[in-house]
């Protein structure tokens, strides 16, 4: 019953919605008041903020809590019903960064019981607190340093009573009396802390003050107070106490602003020529609730990863909030490629620049992720194995192609980088660096140990298919953009190399099973039975497997991985399956970014119908926020094919992920099928193929023109270029 509500109020709301969408986008306002902002995505045909909310979730069913960002930094909401983590620099592990503010009604403290996601606010609330129903909204202010923190009680007796409100703040009392400061939660830093509304009494603990407010509340009364925090390094901590006693003097004011300010800046995002981003996101429109849902919560994902204050780019896109400030791992970033290209072309080519220098096989940092702090410098050792993410010269190369097809900026070729070398020369660097690797059985080359690939994974090692079948594709693909630069003898060596290697992959293919064996240097043969082969080598060698390898394949994946809502990485027939329970590989789970990865590649293999299907159902996640790293299967039925589903926080599984904006990429690159080709004068990938729905994709913005593209099951078409 709650599918079937579900569906029926997605129809309604994006019906509407999308039957405004003819509105001429580029007429819209950049900078507007509170009121009108709320109006922009109406008058786009896109959700509103407040669509795209989740819903009210237990909190026994919440493993990983709801976050707010505000394209600086980001917080998680506790399990009370006011404290929060927010650590600027970098949140995880867990720690507290200002004072962990809590709440008590009458003198109790009551835990949270639900909490609900949007994407500018959290919500916690407790509707049984001895008569009082509490439901608190944590916001932060555009781009700064701040948490604001409201707080609304509602007598639910029959009879006016007396309530009274009060707020433990850990710290001291400053010279006015009210404000509170704490230079204990981070070395060098002090967090102050201020009431929206003059306590009625003020009572200084051991290591912390407590202000209280009185209020008789008749029958279905309510009261509201709340709080604002923020901090800066000692020695700001006068313009610090300035700022907070701003916020707190207007707390209305800015409160609302933190919505508005969101509202924006989603807005924003679809409008062609908008002031803010460098390019636009499509504009999605159909009668399927569950593709509109998961497109544009793919999107807020990719906005609540915004950051604006690093020097690689004004507008930057993090891996996840958690970790360290500035932290961009390639492989997690790769899969938004197309997404990114389109939004925001210009600090692509930015970022671009320094990903293409870094060494694939690093034993650094850099080996893993670009710091987005950091403008220049690469590491120049030469290593005779991968130190770092097996897949980092893929993912880089892919990330850079998508950003060629996609803009069409075929000058950046020839662009020299840091190092000396054109992005040419370096995409050919990246596509024959496996040349060079240790060689396992049958010149395979080896891609390392489990810390180089699926960590938690112990078969999943040396001679995969994965990585050495997108090798071939890297140099198919390389020599693509050599034939369109007039090298024509660079191409054909490059894809004589493919097609030496071809049949060395192929032969790891296990026939009947559809899944792939993988050489270990110990000379053994190891069957997996992992989603990462299907994706990467079935996408890889796509044109080479035979019309039963597909079908085999797209059957191991339904049959073993896919689940009502969601999919196992692992097999739980993998012999590793035991002793792999990490929720973004294992059999218990799935890293965010796999599913639309595998619908694509289940389209590509030939079953579309198939593969969007699958995509649809897994909307139903989306109740409890954004795209995260992982999801995990819980409770005693973990197992099954219906087992529950939630956004998983143990063994360092984080709130959002950038992986979670492929679940629009897909939307735009498989479904539409947007997919220019080096060299070709198409932009549509396969126009013939019958799409199992109905839609239209606005304002994809391509060689100067805004194109919209119409999906049914005739096929794709372009209905528009202006």
């Amino acid at each position: 019953m709650k599918k079937q509500i579900y569906t029926a109020y997605f129809i309604l709301v994006f019906c509407v919605l999308s039957s405004l969408s003819g509105f001429a986008f580029q007429n819209l306002p950049n900078t507007v008041s509170a009121d009108s902002a709320s109006k922009r995505a109406a008058i786009l045909g896109i959700p509103t903020l407040d669509d795209l909310a989740g819903d009210w979730i237990p909190m026994e069913q919440v493993a990983n809590m709801p976050a707010v960002h505000n394209f600086h930094h980001m917080l998680v909401v506790n399990r009370d019903l006011t404290s929060y983590f927010y650590y600027p620099g970098g949140l995880y592990p867990w720690k507290k960064g200002h004072p962990m503010t809590t709440l008590t009604i009458d003198g109790q403290e009551y835990p949270a019981t639900e909490t609900r996601c949007f994407p500018y606010k959290a919500l916690r609330r407790n509707q049984y607190c001895n008569g009082t129903s509490v439901e608190t909204d944590t916001r932060m202010i555009n781009e700064a340093r701040n948490v604001m923190c409201r707080i609304t009680a509602t007598n639910t007796t029959i009879v006016p009573r007396r309530i009274t409100l009060a707020l433990r703040v850990p710290g001291k009392l400053m010279a006015d009396g009210i404000g509170v400061s704490n230079d204990t939660q981070r070395p060098g830093v002090i967090s102050i802390v201020r009431p929206a509304r003059k306590p009625d009494a003020v009572a200084v603990e051991k290591d912390a003050i407590v202000w209280r407010w009185i209020q008789e509340l008749p029958k279905g009364g309510t009261m509201s107070i709340g709080f604002t925090a923020g901090d800066e390094v000692s020695a700001k901590v006068a313009q610090t106490n300035i700022d907070v006693t701003k916020w707190a003097a207007s707390f209305n004011e800015y409160f609302d602003d933190c919505k508005t300010n969101w509202e924006n800046r989603w807005a924003d995002a679809f409008i062609p020529g908008n002031k803010h981003f460098s390019g636009h996101l499509p504009t999605l429109k159909s009668n399927d609730p569950a593709l509109m849902r998961n497109y544009y919560v793919g999107v807020w994902t990719m906005l609540a990863l915004e950051r604006t204050q690093f020097p690689v780019h004004k507008r930057s896109f993090i891996t996840s909030g958690e970790r360290e400030d500035g932290t961009q791992y390639y492989w997690d970033a790769s899969m938004q490629a197309t997404a990114w290209a389109l939004l925001e072309p210009v600090g692509m080519k930015a970022t671009l620049r320094r990903w293409l220098v870094q060494n694939p096989r690093s034993g650094q940092a850099s080996g893993y992720a670009l710091d987005l702090r950091n403008v220049k410098g690469f590491d120049t050792n030469h290593y005779d194995h991968i130190n770092g993410y097996a897949f980092d010269a893929c993912t880089i190369f892919k990330t850079t192609d998508e950003y060629l097809r996609a803009t069409n900026d075929r000058a950046f070729l020839d662009e020299k980088l840091e190092n000396g070398k054109t992005v040419l020369e370096t995409l050919d660097a990246l596509a024959t660096d496996w040349e060079t690797l240790p060689k396992g059985h049958d010149g395979l080359a080896d891609y390392g140990e489990n810390n180089n690939l699926l960590e938690c994974a112990p078969a999943y090692i040396n001679c995969i298919a994965s990585c050495n079948a997108q090798d071939i594709w890297m140099m198919r693909q390389t020599a693509k953009w050599y034939v369109l630069h007039g090298d024509g003898m660079r191409a054909k060596e490059l894809d004589a190399k493919a097609a030496a290697l071809l049949p060395k992959v192929m032969s790891l293919y296990k026939a009947g099973d559809g899944v792939w064996n993988a050489w270990q240097l110990n000379g053994k043969r190891v069957e997996l039975r992992h989603c990462v082969d299907f994706i990467y080598t079935g996408n890889a060698l796509k044109r080479d497997l035979s019309a039963t390898q597909k079908s085999e394949m797209v059957s191991f994946v339904k049959n073993e991985l896919l689940t009502r809502d969601w999919m196992r990485a692992m097999s739980l027939k993998d012999s590793a399956a035991k002793n792999s329970d990490r929720p973004d590989h294992g059999p218990m789970g799935a890293y965010d970014g796999w599913i639309p990865l595998t619908v694509n590649t289940m389209w590509n293999l030939g079953d579309p119908a198939g593969a969007y299907a699958f995509y649809c159902r897994t909307a139903v996640v989306t109740s409890e926020g954004p795209f995260a790293q992982a999801r995990e299967f819980y409770g005693p039925n973990r197992t099954g094919y219906d087992a529950p589903v939630r956004i998983a926080e143990r063994q360092g599984c984080m709130k959002e992920c950038i992986s979670g904006v492929a679940f629009s990429d897909v939307v735009i690159t498989t479904f539409f099928g947007f997919a220019p080709e080096a060299g070709s004068a198409g932009i549509l990938a396969d126009p013939s193929t019958s799409c199992p729905f109905s839609g239209e994709l606005y304002n994809i913005h391509f060689n100067g023109k805004e194109v919209t593209l119409k999906a049914d099951p005739k096929g794709v078409k372009i209905i528009s270029e202006r």
